[in-house]
């Protein structure tokens, strides 16, 4: 099938969109053509798109000398992904829930997130994708100011530590189907040496841990993991740091710190 009859086809299927799953079907092909672009494939190389839909975004990448997994939780959509693209030989279409799936194995990641889940999907690439070199996400444009460095959360902490992000890219809501209510941003993650450690999770979960009260001092969060004040105030004074400081006040060295100094003493297994 040519590109303008597989656009045309994914227009007319727009009732198969389901609202409690965030699906908007894309229907620009310069546009996925672009998107596409950005994970800047190699022959060889094993890539993952997460949620394929109807393939506007596999149409691209299925000519590619690359072995390509198609994944969605909507049968429908593999239904359709199966008649499209089901016969080659580079292509595996399957349903997977992505939070369940390790990502070691993909040196690429592509996908247009659901605004539900979209802090939960990412939290989990950064977690489980150790060996990705490239990583070219959708996601609806609110998202993206919450992800750089000067928005401070556990997951813009972990991601800006893992990856560089950058290239931004505009996508009118006009561009898909059914219409959503806001427009989208397409970025591209660039993972460094951080991403292969292991303590990553832990790092993750004590840095969500001391946020759940971000309003509070670091001291009063940081005593609500040890359970006793004194214990707390002593770290605090030994990392020589305010313990007037809220977490959003904090980077990221003093949370790799924190979480060494408290596996030190025994203490992380009660993060």
């Amino acid at each position: 099938m040519n590109q303008e009859n597989y656009f045309e086809k994914i227009k007319s299927y727009k009732y198969l969109a389901n609202k409690s799953l965030g699906q908007n079907f894309l229907i620009n092909p310069e546009t996925a053509g672009k998107i596409v672009e950005n994970l800047q494939l190699n022959e060889g190389e094993a890539v993952l798109e997460i949620g394929a839909g109807l393939g506007s975004l596999s149409f691209f990448l299925v000519d590619s000398k690359c072995s390509i997994d198609l994944i969605d939780i909507d049968e429908r959509m593999l239904s359709f992904l199966n008649d499209s693209f089901g016969g080659r030989n580079n292509v595996t279409i399957r349903r997977q829930n992505i939070l369940k799936q390790d990502l070691s194995n993909y040196d690429k990641i592509i996908g247009n997130l659901p605004y539900y889940i979209t802090s939960g999907i990412i939290e989990h690439i950064l977690i489980s994708a150790k060996n990705a070199k490239r990583i070219v996400l959708m996601t609806q444009k609110e998202v993206y100011p919450k992800l750089l460095k000067d928005f401070k959360s556990p997951l813009s902490l972990l991601l800006n530590y893992v990856c560089e992000i950058s290239s931004p890219l505009s996508v009118s809501r006009n561009n898909f189907t059914p219409v959503p209510h806001v427009d989208s941003v397409v970025f591209t993650l660039a993972p460094n040496k951080n991403i292969k450690k292991d303590e990553n999770k832990e790092l993750l979960k004590l840095m969500k841990q001391l946020f759940l009260h971000r309003r509070k001092t670091i001291l009063n969060c940081l005593q609500n993991i040890t359970k006793d004040k004194v214990v707390a105030e002593k770290i605090l004074k030994e990392m020589n740091v305010n313990p007037l400081l809220r977490p959003e006040q904090l980077d990221i060295d003093f949370y790799i710190s924190l979480l060494k100094v408290l596996k030190s003493i025994d203490f992380n297994n009660r993060i």
